[in-house]
């Protein structure tokens, strides 16, 4: 499998993340940031189980198909309550963050960068000329 597959759902107020690691069919599986689980490393798919956080804690499982079986994509599963849910994949961003929201934030700090170097330049200048009418520069 991949390096790059994330997949990500709200389950009952809790954010369940699985994602898959750098080693063949290695993955894990994160509530609400926090890594509970982590699936077989040895072969592509498999099952795990774990909690959902409460009183009392809500069991779930993640089932994770082989790439071979979706033209070479894996897909997730969240099996919960008796109910499955098809987890959608969602692409890696900057520090977990969706990647949409990182082009934004790369437009502002590029304006900030250009003002920041116009201000310096410009500082540089004034600096000259009031050198220069005050009697230049001293050899």
């Amino acid at each position: 499998m991949a390096l790059g597959h994330r997949y990500h759902v709200d389950q009952d107020g809790h954010s369940v993340t699985v994602q898959f690691l750098g080693r063949a069919g290695a993955f894990e599986v994160l509530v609400d940031g926090k890594v509970v689980a982590h699936g077989p490393g040895d072969r592509p798919g498999g099952t795990v189980e774990a909690e959902l956080p409460g009183e009392p804690p809500r069991p779930f499982g993640i089932t994770v198909s082989r790439p071979r079986e979706m033209g070479g994509v894996p897909f997730c599963v969240l099996e919960s309550g008796g109910m499955r849910y098809l987890m959608p994949q969602v692409p890696f961003g900057a520090a977990g963050r969706p990647a949409r929201l990182h082009e934004r934030y790369r437009l502002v700090r590029e304006v900030r960068r250009f003002l920041r170097r116009s201000s310096r330049r410009l500082l540089r200048r004034a600096g000259r000329r009031a050198g220069g009418r005050s009697g230049g520069r001293s050899a």
